[in-house]
């Protein structure tokens, strides 16, 4: 009987791991690096570079201007201008999103904060973002090959990104 019941029971855990092919804890993306989401940056013009980056400022939160939306916002890392970018977009709110979703973004936004460029800007993606995981204080998400492209450059985003979950971003005043 006991045997029948440790069968079940991992049959269960397979099968739900099945619901969700992006599942992931936080402690398994911390242990290994090589999951976290990394952007891959293709310039353009006569002097294109490949350069490969990583967000480094990363928040969501719960509640936002947008009636039963959640805010997600991240902020690069980089010292030359096509490496300085913000992503932001608002999704299904948060706490009624299910782990192994497909996130469809709205108010989509990628920009670059450091360009005079007015074309540096972006409001469409290719590719699929995900809800691997989430807890009280943070989400992970999973970006399945999304890709962006604008006067700068195309940029391939790929990998888990953990992001911490605040209640509502408030301004200082």
């Amino acid at each position: 009987m006991k045997r029948i019941i440790a069968v079940a029971v991992a049959l269960m855990a397979l099968s739900c791991s099945k619901d969700n092919p992006y599942s992931i804890s936080p402690e398994e993306l911390f242990n290994d690096p090589l999951k976290v989401a990394k952007t891959t940056i293709v310039t353009k013009g006569d002097d294109a570079t490949e350069t490969v980056t990583s967000f480094s400022n990363v928040a969501v939160y719960r509640k936002s201007e947008f009636e039963g939306q959640s805010w997600f916002i991240a902020f690069s890392g980089g010292r030359m201008v096509y490496e300085m970018f913000v992503l932001s977009f608002y999704f299904d709110g948060i706490d009624r999103m299910k782990v192994g979703k497909t996130l469809n973004p709205s108010h989509f936004v990628f920009s670059f904060v450091a360009s005079s460029d007015s074309n540096a800007t972006t409001h469409e993606y290719e590719g699929k973002i995900t809800l691997a995981d989430k807890g009280d204080d943070y989400i992970i998400l999973y970006f399945d090959n999304v890709h962006l492209s604008c006067s700068l450059g195309d940029y391939l985003t790929n990998g888990y990104l953990y992001c911490p979950l605040y209640e509502k971003f408030v301004t200082k005043e």
